[in-house]
């Protein structure tokens, strides 16, 4: 476990410097409404440092980084321009314009290029693993100053950004405009040559998009930011190493696991409770969906292609532990395990020499040249008597899935397409029902308002007819009647 903090402390500390001044950018990008800007601008840094790859001049050297830096300094000044047109058209044109063209002069001067491709990859995916503490220093005197700059000056840059989207204000605005962008740019330069396009894209939107998920203010969306772009940089560059997958990549894919983690948990837990209830029902109806689907469409696909591949049926045969070997003939079945366990054991002495070299890298033990040769060589011998072991296998398992087919294929296809057909009728019922009581509602309101209505005015109209009809003359000669009569009868 030691070994692996060393060997990971550089790439994780760079991680959270990128994260910590990506994520309050993000915030600004996403409040003008120009997401792709960081891809566009980083696509320029990229395109400048092949001119100077082509040109003859070290991707890392002084040189590299100032072409760079130009590229991306123009790309910050046609964004500033674009602020003008933003009426007319959107600002996402001329950010995807300036993507596409970068990418594709990119291109054009890497053709010709003999390590070309191997350049290209370098600008996508980075190279974080190999950051010394020389670079984390560097990054930190330069992100220090550029964050001590937007903090001094927030009002107007956060005033800028709030008017980006309308395309108002003036001369001011757009200055304040293009210090935003050449800054940005300045960023993104030093970050892509580290982290690469996609890995720089990731620190910058999905903490910001994960922040601006629990709150709309710039201080807690920005903690929360942190906090979740921190842990998805640790997670990604644990699983990496443990799975021995690129590190670029893998840090990619867990910024967006965080980021469904992030949305489910606000939908479940942090919202009001009435959108809390009705987020469940629908996650759960999704999930069931989800299930249904694919064991439908794995039931179908064993009974229709048994030799095929069946990822879903070898998933639920490793989680249940029950394997093909119980559709095949005794014989079969030696011959299906004990494939099995020899391939096993061929991975297990690939892993001890992988892990032996991988420790002799660590520590900076160099292996002899016969060393490395004996290694390959062993490696290369095992990788094909692996292979060997698995062609059995993959031929014993197709005879298997033959006869499973029809004891497992056709009543999976028919219990999941009946729970599938059910789950529609119930979402459907449930719906309409909704609609119609929706409708009812609104006419019985129609309907108990409107008599209302036709009351008062009846009300009004008697009234009114009331007071037309008695008149105060007319009462005061009846009452001078009924006195005369109690006067006549003597009472």
């Amino acid at each position: 476990m030691a070994d692996i903090a060393g060997f990971l402390a550089l790439p994780f500390g760079a991680s959270a410097i990128f994260v910590g001044i990506h994520a309050y950018l993000g915030l600004h990008i996403l409040r003008r409404n120009v997401v792709f800007a960081d891809l566009a601008l980083a696509q320029l840094s990229a395109l400048g440092a092949t001119a100077a790859f082509t040109i003859g001049y070290p991707p890392a050297s002084l040189a590299g980084f100032a072409y760079a830096l130009l590229f991306t300094g123009l790309g910050a000044v046609v964004l500033t321009a674009s602020r003008r047109v933003a009426l007319h058209i959107s600002q996402e044109a001329i950010v995807g314009i300036l993507y596409v063209v970068a990418t594709a002069a990119t291109i054009l001067l890497i053709d010709r290029s003999p390590q070309g491709a191997e350049h290209v990859k370098r600008m996508l995916v980075g190279s974080i693993l190999t950051v010394e503490s020389s670079d984390i220093a560097k990054f930190a005197a330069l992100y220090g100053a550029i964050g001590l700059l937007h903090w001094i000056f927030r009002r107007p840059l956060l005033a800028a950004s709030e008017q980006a989207v309308s395309g108002q204000g003036g001369w001011r605005v757009a200055c304040w405009d293009l210090v935003f962008f050449l800054s940005f740019g300045v960023i993104v330069t030093s970050s892509v040559a580290a982290a690469g396009v996609l890995l720089v894209f990731s620190f910058l939107i999905i903490p910001a998009v994960i922040g601006t998920l629990f709150s709309r203010r710039i201080a807690p969306a920005l903690l929360v930011g942190w906090g979740a772009g921190i842990v998805a940089s640790a997670s990604g560059l644990l699983g990496s190493f443990l799975l021995d997958l690129p590190t670029g990549a893998a840090m990619v894919v867990a910024f967006a696991a965080t980021l469904i983690l992030a949305g489910c948990l606000r939908a479940i837990v942090v919202a009001p409770p009435d959108e809390r209830r009705r987020n469940r029902h629908r996650l759960a109806r999704a999930a069931a969906l989800l299930v249904l689907v694919a064991g439908f469409a794995a039931s179908l696909w064993l009974l229709f292609l048994p030799t095929a591949d069946q990822p879903l049926l070898a998933l639920a045969e490793a989680v249940s532990g029950v394997g093909p070997e119980r559709f095949l003939s005794e014989s079969e079945r030696d011959a299906f395990l004990d494939a099995r366990a020899y391939e096993q054991a061929y991975q297990l002495q690939l892993e001890a020499l992988n892990a032996r070299e991988r420790k002799s890298r660590w520590r900076g033990a160099r292996l002899s040249d016969e060393d490395v040769r004996r290694i390959g060589s062993y490696q290369q011998s095992f990788n094909e008597m692996g292979r060997g072991e698995r062609f059995v296998q993959d031929v014993l398992r197709g005879k298997a899935r033959e006869r499973e087919r029809w004891y497992v294929g056709a009543p999976a296809a028919l219990l999941f397409g009946t729970g599938l057909l059910l789950l529609c009728w119930t979402v459907g019922r449930r719906e309409s029902s909704h609609i119609m009581e929706t409708g009812d509602g609104e006419a019985m309101g129609s309907c108990r308002q409107r008599p209302r209505a036709e009351d008062k005015a009846q009300a009004e109209d008697h009234h009114d007819g009331a007071s037309r009809a008695v008149d105060p003359a007319f009462c005061r000669a009846i009452g001078r009647l009924i006195h005369r009569t109690k006067l006549a009868a003597g009472v």
